[in-house]
């Protein structure tokens, strides 16, 4: 009974989470619309005006731009970076706990599938019916919902608000140094501005979760110890953990650097994807009507979702394996001899655990995210 009330009393948390995040993003909608005046000069072609992150647009605004004062646009430059980093730093946490809290049933799953050992394999109805006959029922689906919103909103706001400030100053750096922008007549471009924009994606991409990572493991293991059933509550998991193994119990052996080989190039992947859709299919079938631009985002974030998250799941078999109870001590921290079991446990198949949830929860997720993100962008009018 105890364990019931817990679990209500999460799952009641998880709403009200829920529901001021949505009163939250009605309140900066109409902020956009009527606080904040939008000045456009009477002589500008509106059509010219970008209406996303393309490289193709910056070119168009430096045009607009260039009557401007060139001390004031030097400190714009010079700050603009760091202040569209905290931009999406706001609307990126703000995202990933709408979405986390959408679709927590499907982690749920994944997490379960993943756990089992010695080459025995659950179907996604057996994970399911495991799980809720627990006591608490349907609601242990939500397990570990709380920590996983809360802790997902200073990870994923670390990352995108580093990814953003990277991709604008290495972007810049780049097209200056071997791109289009390198104001030398005689020498022309060494790279295409193409190639320099995924490049830029990669390296700002891996910066972002290379930072992201240490501060997502805590909240990852936490979640997951709820999710196996190992604790009933956010509050004695944290306990638990702490009395048994202090700091270590939250950063176990191999968990930092899984969590960096599986985001890595699953951010990477996922977000290359992203920008590569957005430019050359949103952003075009949503010039002469804006108004279907939520669809195209959720399209194009599930996706590059699905992508990433495909290519990257033996690694998230991996990381499950390691930084739930006991895995560390198992394999001793090691990457290379947890995959080595998980092989000989189950073959290659083995890798691929947890994947049908995983995309049912990824591709679902990333599209609600970047639907939100893309919103909370222009509300905060990011550039």
């Amino acid at each position: 009974m105890m364990k019931y009330n817990q679990s209500a009393s999460s799952s009641r948390t998880a709403s009200i989470i829920a529901l001021c995040l949505l009163l939250l993003s009605v309140q900066l909608s109409y902020a956009k619309l009527s606080i904040i005046p939008q000045k456009v000069p009477s002589s500008l072609n509106l059509q010219t005006v970008p209406r996303g992150g393309g490289w193709g647009a910056k070119a168009k605004v430096a045009t607009v731009a260039s009557s401007s004062p060139s001390k004031s646009t030097a400190k714009q430059q010079s700050s603009s970076a760091i202040t569209e980093g905290l931009k999406n730093t706001l609307a990126s946490g703000l995202a990933a706990a709408c979405s986390k809290t959408i679709l927590a049933p499907f982690d749920t799953l994944k997490t379960v599938q993943q756990h089992v050992s010695g080459g025995k394999s659950l179907g996604l109805l057996e994970a399911t019916r495991q799980v809720v006959s627990r006591p608490g029922g349907i609601l242990n689906l939500y397990a570990g919902l709380g920590v996983a919103a809360l802790g997902s909103m200073p990870s994923v706001g670390l990352y995108f608000g580093v990814y953003s400030y990277c991709k604008k100053t290495i972007g810049e750096t780049l097209q200056t140094t071997f791109g289009s922008m390198r104001g030398d007549t005689e020498h022309p471009a060494v790279c295409s501005d193409r190639t320099l924009q995924t490049l830029t994606i990669i390296a700002s991409a891996a910066i972002g979760n290379t930072v992201a990572s240490f501060s997502r493991v805590p909240y990852e293991v936490v979640k997951q110890s709820l999710q196996t059933g190992q604790y009933s509550s956010t509050l004695q998991a944290a306990s638990t953990m702490w009395r048994d193994g202090g700091m270590r119990s939250f950063f176990p052996l191999g968990g930092v650097s899984i969590q960096m080989v599986r985001d890595i190039p699953y951010a990477i992947f996922t977000l290359l994807s992203y920008e590569f859709i957005k430019e050359n299919w949103v952003l075009k079938r949503t010039e002469e009507d804006p108004s279907k631009r939520w669809f195209f985002d959720m399209v194009a974030g599930a996706t590059a979702g699905g992508i990433g998250s495909y290519l990257t799941n033996p690694m998230d078999v991996i990381k499950t394996r390691l930084q739930t109870t006991g895995g560390s001590s198992k394999y001793g921290g090691s990457i290379v001899k947890c995959a080595a079991v998980v092989l000989e446990e189950g073959g290659p198949t083995a890798f691929l655990r947890g994947s049908v949830p995983r995309l049912m929860h990824k591709i679902p997720a990333n599209g609600c995210f970047f639907v939100f993100y893309e919103f909370f962008r222009r509300a905060l009018h990011v550039e």
